[in-house]
């Protein structure tokens, strides 16, 4: 059975995709709370020896670190006190600490890993050496995110796609027309973005779930350079966009 590290497991909802997919899980979350809530839901396929849900934060050394916790989405709780001042910081509360580098020497190399831990992810991209990079990795899109796509390229990446977060649409396809005549219908109803989006067969969340994995989301691939170029555009032409992106990479 081939193994994904989930790495901010948040409220499961990626997780469950992938057991569904039939993929043993490696799942790690920092917020106690959340992981605590998971062992309930999930302690069938923890029995199973399915998923193993792991309490810690990604750290560059794995000491312990202080997680703040944030009272408008559990979701946006981070050890980096500067990601989660504008989203009521409600107090922190300190949580063991893990490296990539630990987390590969204990579980082996994954099929997939993905990242989604609140402006830390370069601690567990940065970490992966060809020796031990996956066949397929996501992760946020933000600032570092040109040298981040450089490092993943270094070390045997060479296919890549942008995906928005929101509507799980790769960047050249997030305004299809197709999705904009459905939004205008759904809102013409009074309702507002829609919660649950199908793609590739199922229903995802927005904005809980990172939607479908690498080998089955929107769009085509491109080259490190073809993705820099189409960032740096997309960036031009609309400086203040403030949507959710991942970088795929295959």
């Amino acid at each position: 059975m081939r193994t994904v590290f989930d790495i901010g497991m948040y409220d499961g909802a990626d997780t469950q995709y992938y057991l569904d997919s039939g993929y043993r899980v490696i799942a790690v979350e920092a917020n106690p709370f959340l992981v605590q809530r998971a062992r309930e839901r999930f302690s069938v396929h923890i029995a199973d020896n399915r998923l193993v849900c792991i309490n810690a934060a990604i750290t560059a050394d794995g000491a312990p670190a202080e997680l703040t916790i944030s009272a408008d989405d559990l979701g946006s709780s981070s050890v980096l006190d500067s990601w989660v001042e504008n989203k009521q910081p409600a107090g922190s509360v300190r949580v063991p600490g893990i490296t990539m580098q630990k987390l590969l020497g204990d579980y082996g190399v994954p099929h997939f890993i993905k990242v989604d831990i609140e402006g830390a992810d370069r601690w567990c991209v940065l970490a992966l050496t060809p020796d031990t990079h996956p066949q397929y990795l996501s992760f946020e899109v933000r600032a570092d995110f040109e040298e981040l796509l450089q490092h993943a390229e270094s070390i045997g990446f060479s296919r890549y796609k942008i995906i928005n977060q929101l509507n799980f649409r790769e960047l050249g396809h997030e305004r299809r027309l197709f999705d904009r005549v459905r939004l205008g219908a759904v809102r013409l109803l009074g309702y507002g973005n829609p919660e649950l989006i199908r793609r590739h067969g199922r229903f995802f969340v927005s904005g809980h779930s990172s939607g479908p994995a690498p080998w089955s989301s929107d769009g085509k691939w491109r080259s490190a350079k073809g993705v820099a170029d189409q960032w740096r555009k997309a960036q031009a032409s609309d400086p203040d966009n403030w949507r959710w992106y991942d970088v795929h990479a295959a």
